[in-house]
């Protein structure tokens, strides 16, 4: 069987890098550029994307930019705390992708044999499964900095879980950046930084359940949502998305029992985002006391441990209410 994978990033870097070192027969495409720089904090769980990393015999140390620094939380209902550091880390994003592909360039365009499986990780674009009605985003600008005005990383959230602005420390820079689901909000956080670089785009905010599979394009990663909607983060998600799909094409060939065992395999992750996006979606309207916030809270919480945070949960509670 002959395996296309569109989109370089993240998931697709990954998988191509796991399904060729099994042998499979399989190319990876990318408009982009080579190193195009996207909106992304780069951070991520040290402790959570290394056993992903050895699977491909990469060295965390080999992508390391900052995997040490205090974490600062503020919000509209306290002030500038610290948080216990759980793993979190920023990485040379591209450097990765690239050792996740064996050194090996991908191929630059859109793939137009329509004969092989095609293997969706075009993120936001969903380039090949196409657009969904109910999709949920959130806008995305990014400035990459000389220098930042706050130690270590720094998140301070919106009014109403209606974004967050961050600041993350790199080897020789910062990034900068502020997500919301109002654009003029997002960039009057941003106004007074300037960077040598200014990055946008928009997130995926929800899971695109029951959107993950088209004829013979599958989706994987950002493309169907598998990202955790209460940070955007990306990272971790889509390797370990796309690690689940790895498993189940080294087990069969057969198309539909891949498609089937595949859907099952993701759908209650998927169901946790959406529990987390609905929580999201709740406090924005103001609807915060509720028993289907108070479940899914408990999901939140976990995603930010996942992310590299260990959770206050009555500083984090005090934010909301």
């Amino acid at each position: 069987m002959s395996w296309k994978i569109g989109g370089a990033g993240v998931a697709g870097s990954y998988l191509f890098g796991r399904m060729k070192a099994s042998g499979f027969d399989v190319e990876i495409y990318d408009p982009k550029r080579p190193n195009f720089y996207i909106p992304c904090g780069f951070a991520t769980n040290r402790n959570s994307i290394d056993p992903y990393l050895k699977k491909l015999s990469i060295s965390f140390d080999e992508i390391a930019e900052v995997d040490t620094g205090r974490i600062w939380i503020s919000g509209n209902n306290f002030e500038k705390t610290e948080f216990l550091q759980n793993g979190l880390s920023t990485i040379n994003k591209m450097k990765m992708e690239l050792l996740m592909r064996g050194g090996m360039p991908y191929q630059r365009g859109m793939i137009n044999d329509r004969n092989s499986v095609i293997l969706d990780c075009t993120g936001i674009s969903r380039a090949y499964l196409g657009k969904v009605q109910s999709d949920q985003t959130m806008f995305a600008i990014e400035k990459v900095c000389k220098s930042s005005p706050y130690d270590g990383f720094y998140f301070n959230f919106f009014r109403r879980g209606r974004g967050y602005f961050w600041s993350f420390p790199l080897g020789d820079r910062y990034h900068i950046g502020a997500g919301g689901v109002d654009l003029g909000e997002v960039r009057s956080y941003l106004a007074q930084f300037n960077g040598t670089s200014i990055l946008s785009r928009k997130i995926r905010m929800a899971p695109t359940i029951g959107e993950i599979i088209s004829g013979n394009v599958i989706g994987i990663g950002e493309s169907i949502g598998y990202i955790s909607p209460l940070l955007g983060e990306g990272i971790v998600p889509a390797i370990e998305n796309a690690e689940k799909f790895f498993n189940i094409v080294s087990s069969t060939e057969d198309i539909h029992e891949i498609s089937i065992k595949y859907t099952d395999s993701v759908m209650k992750r998927m169901q946790n985002f959406k529990l987390i996006s609905t929580l999201v979606s709740n406090i924005q309207s103001g609807k915060t006391l509720t028993a289907g916030n108070i479940m899914a809270a408990r999901h939140a919480m976990k995603e930010l441990k996942n992310f590299g945070i260990k959770p206050d949960y009555l500083k984090i509670l005090r934010h909301f209410l």
